[in-house]
């Protein structure tokens, strides 16, 4: 009888051993289970963190690249279209109609409206060589800075007019940029006196009066790109 009741004894403590080191068991795996769902939410939330931080440089990226072409290029190069523009008008203002800079400085001798010479005053003189001077400027920004633009396709592709200036004859198979430098280069030569008669030859080298209108397009649209850069800057979350 003793030892029937020390075997149940036994089997009793076994038991609760048993059911012991299956609960830590089950416990343990529970706990394996939660620290591997929190790991992979933990991991899944840095790797959304880390994602939307290279978005978040991307796009500050992006909106310095496109900042950096509107403050170092096309707004210098607006400002001295700008410039050059009202001193052309101002130089303009008693000139006959038909009056051409570069066809008059390339034949000095030549009659607008039939019978009119024009000969240029000291204040004429004085406003065109202020324009070359700016003229210059523009050069240097050009040819400094063109690699910023390198993906504008309206300045270093082949320049096809719009309809409103599809009258000018320009030089062709050259870019928007290649024509307003080489007129540049052109009209200061004939004011100098190294470029004489030939007119045929250079009239293809007149001022390229669009470049005006695709600068101040591409800067409205470079803002544009740059307001929309902030926007998915602010949407991006943490």
């Amino acid at each position: 009888m003793f030892l029937l009741v020390l075997f149940q004894e036994e089997n009793s403590f076994l038991d609760d051993t048993i059911i012991t080191a299956i609960i830590g068991l089950i416990g343990t795996m529970v706990a394996l289970i939660v620290t591997t769902i929190v790991n992979i939410i933990t991991s899944n939330k840095l790797l959304k963190n880390n994602n939307n931080l290279i978005r978040r440089n991307d796009l500050i990226e992006e909106k310095r690249r496109l900042e950096k072409k509107l403050n170092e290029f096309y707004i210098p190069l607006r400002h001295h279209l700008e410039n050059s523009k009202t001193l052309f008008k101002i130089f303009q203002k008693d000139k006959p109609q038909n009056f051409r800079t570069l066809t008059h400085l390339l034949d000095p001798r030549k009659l607008y409206d039939g019978s009119v010479q024009v000969e240029l005053s000291k204040n004429d003189k004085a406003l065109l060589e202020r324009i070359f001077a700016i003229g210059t400027e523009m050069e240097e920004i050009i040819y400094q800075l063109g690699y910023l633009i390198g993906d504008d396709k309206e300045f270093v592709k082949k320049y096809k007019p719009r309809e409103k200036y599809a009258h000018i004859q320009y030089e062709k198979d050259m870019t928007l940029l290649s024509l307003l430098v080489s007129h540049l280069t052109v009209i200061r030569m004939a004011y100098n006196q190294d470029l004489s008669g030939q007119l045929d030859k250079f009239q293809g080298f007149v001022f390229p009066n669009e470049i005006n209108v695709r600068v101040e397009e591409k800067i409205s649209e470079l803002e544009g790109q740059v307001k929309r850069c902030d926007k998915k800057i602010e949407k991006i979350l943490f």
